[in-house]
């Protein structure tokens, strides 16, 4: 038996069934008269009475301060503000953008996708990968400058070809884009709300490269209730837009990236 289960056990009332056993016993050996008796088992029950009395009244007071500790945290916790924007820093990046990725529901939308950087497998595995081997993920667009259009031919589309679920990637829309800001829309936790993952390549958020792509430093996470959603929503449907009416019908990429063929 364990000093903690000894610990457990109410002595108050194992000596208190002691004590009027043993009054008992006294009156049936003739030891004491029976009026001692029963005065000495009604001691005993008024005071295990009492004791219950005010136990009760301990652990009313300790559900009153605990109601009143939970409206406190309820109501601090309502007055603290969501963050609306995450710094990611580089040992967490991969790792954020994995989780992000393996959250998205529906359509993919990646404005500003850099062609260049897939070519190196692993950036390709960290950042293209999970997209496709999220089930919840529909559709990718991608919106690219069209000085990146050979890097998608030459590299990127046959890639994807050659993966299960590359089907998922539209052919990219050419645009010509200015500025630096690249990021990927989509819906997280299948809410109806579109979250951003954001990074910027430029100083000093990204470090330049001279033998390859900008490679991103830091990442900015943009949850859903942030006034930036809007801004970052507004410039892919302007960029989409602008698309659209530039392009002629005949020359307009807009299917899908015919998936790999069946063996035989």
């Amino acid at each position: 038996m364990s000093f903690r289960y000894l610990l457990r056990i109410d002595w108050d009332v194992v000596a208190g069934i002691a004590a009027a056993i043993t009054a008992m016993l006294l009156s049936f050996m003739g030891l004491v008269s029976e009026t001692v008796s029963r005065g000495i088992i009604l001691l005993l029950c008024a005071l295990l009475l009492v004791r219950d009395l005010r136990r009760e009244a301990r652990e009313h007071r300790m559900f009153d301060k605990l109601d009143t500790l939970k409206r406190h945290v309820t109501s601090l916790s309502n007055t603290v503000r969501q963050t609306d924007v995450c710094l990611v820093g580089p040992k967490r990046m991969r790792q954020d953008f994995a989780e992000f990725a393996a959250s998205i529901y529906g359509e993919v939308r990646w404005f500003n996708a850099c062609c260049r950087m897939f070519h190196r497998q692993e950036v390709f595995d960290a950042t293209m990968r999970p997209l496709l081997d999220n089930p919840n993920v529909t559709s990718i667009h991608m919106l690219c400058r069209p000085d990146e259009r050979r890097h998608w031919e030459a590299d990127l589309g046959p890639k994807l070809r050659r993966c299960e679920n590359g089907g998922k990637v539209h052919a990219p829309l050419w645009v010509p884009i200015r500025g630096t800001v690249s990021f990927l829309l989509g819906d997280v936790d299948g809410d109806g709300r579109d979250e951003a993952l954001v990074s910027v390549l430029d100083e000093p958020f990204a470090a330049y490269n001279t033998q390859g792509p900008t490679v991103p430093r830091y990442l900015l996470r943009v949850y859903s209730q942030s006034p930036l959603m809007l801004q970052l929503e507004e410039i892919a449907r302007q960029a989409m837009t602008d698309f659209e009416t530039d392009a002629d019908p005949a020359g307009a990429e807009v299917a899908r990236v015919a998936p790999p063929p069946a063996s035989a």
